[in-house]
């Protein structure tokens, strides 16, 4: 990836809040999201899935909250399917604000290689 559009990028998160300035952004890319309307049922959304040293940050558009999951509280990592194609990751952590546990869906493709990246980074 280009480094001048990943400072770019970073440059964005560190303004929206979702990143601090002392982490790196290692990639992003564009990535789809279950909307949690009731429980863990919803329908799959277009986003973006960035990749810092510290966190994955999904970002869900201007309606929604934005998905930022710290990966030292990754709890639990696994597959999943969008619809049938299989290119989903399901994502339990411990949320920063509450000390719940919550599951959230991302797809994106490359799922393995971002599922070693977090598993390696969260310890698990």
């Amino acid at each position: 990836m280009n480094e001048a559009k990943l400072e770019k990028q970073k440059q964005n998160l560190v303004e929206l809040g979702v990143m601090d300035p002392s982490d790196t952004l290692v990639d992003y890319l564009q990535a789809s999201y279950v909307e949690r309307l009731v429980g863990k049922m919803g329908p799959w959304k277009q986003g973006w899935a960035y990749f810092t040293e510290e966190r994955l940050i999904v970002l869900t558009g201007l309606l929604a909250d934005n998905i930022v999951v710290p990966y030292r509280n990754i709890r639990e990592l696994g597959k999943c399917s969008q619809l049938l194609v299989p290119i989903g990751i399901t994502i339990t952590y411990e949320e920063m604000e509450t000390g719940k546990l919550v599951t959230d869906k991302i797809s994106m493709m490359k799922r393995d290689k971002w599922i070693d990246f977090m598993a390696q980074k969260a310890g698990i």
